[in-house]
């Protein structure tokens, strides 16, 4: 049952056959290139975004193999992430250095999604098993939530999300619905089904964000599991519309950006549901982006984006979102 959740959930995408390039970006006709696109009837301001760096190889290994999920740690800028393929949790520094890779001998099995709370504590859903298992930064288990037991039924857990309470957001890929628990692991409600549920979070006024890779891209509820809104309607042009979005962040400015893997780009909205603009082009090599999955924010306006097809993450900044003073 969960290998036919996989092939949905991530479109079926083969890795491990691509060649691709790592170091720094600064080619100006490259840049121009990636420039986002706005498409809208009414103007948007439009931010400049630099790409700064890629992360894919390390001594001439790919340590990502079928990436699925990204997170990073507030604390000291470390980037988790769930290599499905090699059944590891990965873990690097914000220079894309590899510190550490968690498999077998850590437990795990499976590892799908993944969060990082305000401890460093590592938050891994396994979609086999069906548990969600904290880890400390080492790899030491510290605890595990069997969500099948608590659910009452069969769970397949992808993505993961924490709030700044310390609330999980896990996907439950088997029932299409988000399964919201406290700190310590109780099921506090459930909400949905959506469409092909792929990533549930926090909005920023506390707010549930739900990505669906069919009919409206984003549902956000509110506390009670009433619909405010959605919006994001699915098709194969590329300007509004979306093809199938598997993760997205909230930056500071309150919009959301999506990666929409089978469109090879990010696509941008306000948490109004206006479209804002297109960023990215498809390529396999450096420059664009191929079958971008899941992504997240850093310090300093950086922009981090997992790529399964291509097994690296990018990293970008936001001008908008960058602090100077911070440098």
């Amino acid at each position: 049952m969960y290998l036919r959740l996989i092939l949905l959930t991530t479109g079926g995408l083969l890795t491990g056959l691509l060649p691709g390039s790592h170091g720094v970006a600064g080619a100006a006709a490259e840049q121009e290139a990636n420039r986002p696109q706005a498409v809208a009837v009414e103007k948007v301001a439009v931010p400049l975004i630099r790409r700064l760096a890629t992360y894919q190889f390390l001594k001439g290994e790919r340590p990502l193999r079928g990436p699925l999920a990204l997170a990073r740690d507030a604390q000291n800028g470390d980037l988790v992430v769930t290599s499905f393929e090699s059944g590891e949790v990965v873990i690097l520094n914000q220079a894309g250095a590899l510190l550490h890779r968690l498999g077998r001998e850590a437990g795990l099995v499976t590892p799908y999604g993944v969060a990082v709370d305000s401890k460093g504590q590592i938050h891994v859903s396994e979609v086999e098993t069906g548990r969600l298992k904290i880890l400390g930064p080492s790899g030491r288990l510290v605890d595990e939530f069997d969500l099948s037991s608590l659910r009452g039924q069969r769970v397949s857990p992808g993505r993961v999300m924490l709030n700044a309470e310390g609330q999980h957001f896990v996907v439950d890929l088997s029932s299409n619905e988000i399964l919201i628990l406290s700190p310590q692991g109780s099921l506090t409600r459930t909400v949905g089904p959506f469409a092909y549920l792929q990533k549930a979070g926090p909005g920023p006024a506390g707010e549930t964000i739900g990505l669906s890779a069919l009919g409206k891209a984003v549902t956000i509820v509110d506390d009670q599991g009433r619909t405010l809104r959605s919006f994001g309607e699915h098709g194969d042009t590329s300007g509004r519309n979306v093809s199938f979005p598997t993760g997205f962040a909230v930056d500071g400015k309150e919009r959301v950006w999506i990666a929409d893997a089978f469109q090879h780009r990010l696509k941008v909205f306000s948490m109004a549901g206006r479209f804002l603009f297109n960023f990215g082009r498809p390529e396999e090599k450096t420059g664009g982006f191929f079958f971008p999955v899941d992504l997240c924010f850093g310090d300093q306006g950086r922009l981090y984006v997992l790529e399964k097809g291509a097994n690296r993450i990018q990293v970008f900044r936001v001008e908008d979102l960058h602090e100077p003073s911070d440098d």
